[in-house]
């Protein structure tokens, strides 16, 4: 609501984040980190005109900052951002990894081939309530769309799968990637 109430507010303290998330992120450059992660969780609840007007602007700053300081970015976008892909192509080519949890890495790999590395593609419910053979045959037909090329890293869509997934379901997964990947 605030964005359409104050919207020059709500860009004036996205902006006064800036610099207080560049510092932190290059502070821990002198240990040798060589990517910082940003989790984002709003993305998705934004037409692509409010996110290229409000959200947009101040992270690809930040993205571009670190990438001057030699920090690559890695960028958790949660949700579905695939309304959002084409912004990705306004950061100079390599500028770090693009993690997606529910947009179709298919869509996105096709869009970002040769500029940005794509990681996800494994949907938690599969890992969790799926067969070892399901799972393998959705790795196999995955990796045939977005191998090619490179630039691509297979992954859970989130960081974790759930403590009680099946143990042979995960084990697929190694297998699968060591037969297809």
């Amino acid at each position: 609501m605030d964005i359409r109430r104050y919207p020059e507010k709500v860009k004036k303290a996205a902006e006064a984040l800036v610099e207080l998330l560049i510092n932190y992120s290059l502070s821990f450059k002198a240990m040798g980190a060589k990517y910082a992660m940003f989790p984002l969780h709003l993305n998705e609840y934004l037409s692509p005109k409010l996110y290229k007007e409000f959200y947009w602007p101040t992270l690809k700053a930040i993205i571009l900052r670190l990438l001057e300081e030699g920090i690559k970015s890695w960028v958790f976008f949660e949700g579905r951002h695939d309304a959002h892909l084409e912004t990705i192509l306004e950061l100079p080519k390599g500028w770090g990894v693009a993690y997606f949890e529910k947009t179709d890495v298919v869509k996105a790999k096709q869009l970002l081939k040769g500029h940005t590395c794509v990681m996800g593609g494994i949907p938690v419910g599969l890992l969790v309530g799926g067969t070892p053979e399901k799972i393998k045959e959705y790795i196999r037909n995955l990796l045939e769309q977005v191998k090619p090329g490179g630039g691509f890293i297979l992954a859970a869509g989130v960081g974790s799968v759930p403590a009680d997934t099946p143990v042979e379901n995960l084990k697929a997964v190694i297998e699968a990637v060591e037969e297809y990947g």
